[in-house]
This record gives C-alpha cells, structure tokens and sequence, in this order.
C-alpha cells in the first residue's frame, strides 16, 4: 500500500495541486471564493485588500461527480460522509486533517442565495471558474460582509468589465443571468450599491483614479443588467416585488 500523501501546507500551493491532480484523472475541478480572486487580482496582495485564506471552495461538473470520494482520498483528505450522504449530488465536504482544512465542493453549479449554472463553462478558466461567474458568486450574497466587500472591489479594480472572458469581467454573461431570474438581478443590483459606501469609507489607500476606475466599472455591470431583454419570467416575478422574499438565506457548513 502507497505512503498516504500529506496535503501542501500552503494553501494556494495545495489548491494548484489538486486542481492539476484532478485535471490529469478527467475531473474538471475549478477553484470559487476568495482564494480564486487572489489567483486573478494581483492587487489582492495589496495590504489594505489582502486577507488570509482557511478553507478551499470548488465547482466540479457532473461528469466528475462519481470519482470524487476516491480522488480526494488519493490526495490525502477525509470525507465528511454524513454531509455527502445528504448533499452529494449537490454539494460534498472533504477535510485536510493535517492543515485543519475544508473542501466545500459544489455540484454543477454554486448554490447559496441565489442558485448560478457554472458547469456549462467550466472549462472556459483554469484553475479558477471564469471572472463573470467568480464576481457573481460574491454579488449574489445578501448580507454582504466585509471580505466580500473587498474580493469585489479587487476584481474590479484589476479587471475590466466588457464581452470577454479574457482577462475580462464578462458583462454579457452576467446581464444575461440576471434577466433570466430576477432574485439574482435584486439581489446583484442591491450588491452594487452596497459597494461604492464602502469603497468610499474603506478603503482610503486607493487613489481618486482607482476609486474612479471600480466606480465607472460598477456603472458598466449595472447599465448592461439594466437594458439586457428581461424574460417573461423575470417580468412577471417583478410585479410581485420584495413583498415575497427571493433569496434563500443561507447558513454556512463548517465541521
């Protein structure tokens, strides 16, 4: 029997590990949170927008879904067998013991205020899911917290928003998702305005044109979910408003 592997203690080293790992076994594991946006924003190394990172999030599309208890176990992590019982066709938890770490796997698509569909492109980014999906990951929070706060701010203020995934905060994926399902489109819209406060209150150490630049591009998102074509849905979902909530609230998994 083969020596068990020891995870990497450094986070960002064993994340390339096993998003590489996965890849050579067929399995299209792509990194989520804040751990991603690190990997994409250099200005995340910045100190007034640097933060540590504990745990690892990922999406993995259904083709892989089957193979994922023995890789994990090839790569020395533990499942939570109780919570993949349950949640495994959806969600999964693996722990690296030795660096009191959790894996927090979403299935085809990251569920938690608002449901977003990632496994159709997942494929477009490596190791991360793509910018557009990354950044709405953060926008579809309801109760935006401060490392929220300031993952979308990086994002921002390191990448354009326009009709790309290269290097490209891609507006036309993100209008054409907010169209089609208006508690995201609040929830999203919501998000934006909570941002440019705290951009102003927070985070003194940009200059006036980097606040310029994340503010122009907080408009840009804003004006192409504003005159994307909604559907008959989203319509009809609107003439209801508020008054039925449109968001699932959300209770984090932690061990």
């Amino acid at each position: 029997m083969s020596a068990r592997r020891c995870p990497e203690p450094d986070i960002a080293q064993e994340m390339l590990c096993l998003v590489n790992a996965a890849e050579r076994q067929s399995i299209s594991l792509r990194l989520l949170g804040g751990l991603a946006v690190s990997q994409h924003s250099p200005s995340a190394k910045r100190p007034t927008l640097s933060r540590s990172y504990s745990d690892m999030d990922f999406i993995v599309s259904g083709e892989g879904v089957s193979n994922l208890e023995a890789f994990f176990d090839s790569m020395g992590y533990v499942p939570d067998k109780a919570f993949n019982t349950y949640n495994g066709d959806r969600r999964q938890l693996y722990f690296d013991q030795d660096n009191h770490r959790q894996v927090d796997i979403f299935i085809n698509r990251f569920e938690m205020c608002h449901a977003l569909p990632v496994a159709h492109r997942i494929d477009v980014d490596f190791p991360t899911v793509p910018l557009a999906e990354l950044f709405l990951t953060k926008a579809q929070i309801v109760e935006m917290n401060q490392k929220d706060a300031v993952d979308m701010i990086t994002l921002l203020l390191d990448h354009p928003v326009g009709y790309s995934d290269q290097d490209t905060i891609h507006a036309g994926v993100i209008s054409d998702l907010c169209a089609r399902d208006w508690g995201l489109y609040t929830t999203t819209w919501r998000t934006l305005g909570k941002l440019e406060p705290f951009l102003a209150q927070q985070l003194t150490a940009l200059d006036s044109e980097e606040m310029g630049r994340v503010q122009n591009r907080i408009e840009d998102l804003r004006l192409a979910m504003l005159t994307a074509r909604k559907s008959v849905g989203w319509k009809f979902r609107n003439l209801i408003g508020t008054r039925v909530r449109w968001y699932t609230p959300v209770e984090e998994v932690r061990r």
